[in-house]
């Protein structure tokens, strides 16, 4: 797996490639592990320093932008997020978190507060406008539930996290508008980011509508 890799100006972080989630527009799923040409498949977890020289390595400049991404869930690594978070902030860097908002469900307590001075942004991939359709979108072990946590979720990183917004796959017949109503009675912003068919083309997380 690539540990840091820049693309279109952000220096993207894997720090796993396990997942919370199997969605259904993954590319994963149809066993595509290829992001912006680099290979993310090997099952390769790095520590904190590796993870840290990997990024030393890729920066041009300061600020640089980093965001914890990939083909996997970085919160199932909290505690490398957010000391690799803390140690790129110190530096100057602008740090960004792209997660499920499943972390707090999935922990069992309110991680929302270890954020805070970890991570200048927070991504949530809310994904859809109701526990059913994100069931369908998301499938996940904990059901309709899950999508009650992201947005649980959202609200909470808003007491943390300086800049936080919801963000969305325009799955075909998905019912975008909803999701953003939902994200703004939340309080956050969405973003759409826009769909690849999982059995064509290359995906990358980056790439806004």
């Amino acid at each position: 797996m690539a540990i840091a890799y820049r693309y279109d100006g952000t220096v993207y972080l894997a720090v796993t490639r396990r997942c919370t989630l199997a969605c259904t527009f993954c590319p994963k799923i149809n066993g595509r592990w290829t992001v912006a040409g680099n290979d993310m498949s090997r099952d390769r977890e790095p520590s904190l320093d590796q993870l840290l020289a990997a990024a030393e390595a890729l920066v041009e400049r300061t600020p640089e932008r980093f965001a914890f991404v990939g083909l996997g869930e970085p919160t199932l690594r909290l505690d490398v997020v957010t000391a690799a978070g803390r140690r790129l902030r110190a530096l100057g860097h602008h740090v960004r978190l792209v997660t499920d908002g499943l972390a707090s469900l999935r922990e069992g307590r309110d991680v929302a507060p270890e954020l805070a001075g970890a991570v200048d942004m927070v991504d949530v991939s809310l994904n859809a406008p109701d526990a059913e359709s994100y069931a369908r979108l998301c499938p996940n072990r904990y059901g309709g539930a899950a999508h009650a946590a992201a947005c649980d979720f959202l609200r909470a990183a808003t007491a943390h996290v300086p800049v936080v917004e919801a963000t969305a796959v325009a799955v075909p017949g998905l019912d975008v508008e909803a999701i953003r109503r939902l994200a703004e009675a939340l309080g956050v912003p969405l973003r759409v980011r826009p769909y690849f068919d999982p059995l064509q083309g290359e995906p990358h997380e980056h790439r806004a509508a």
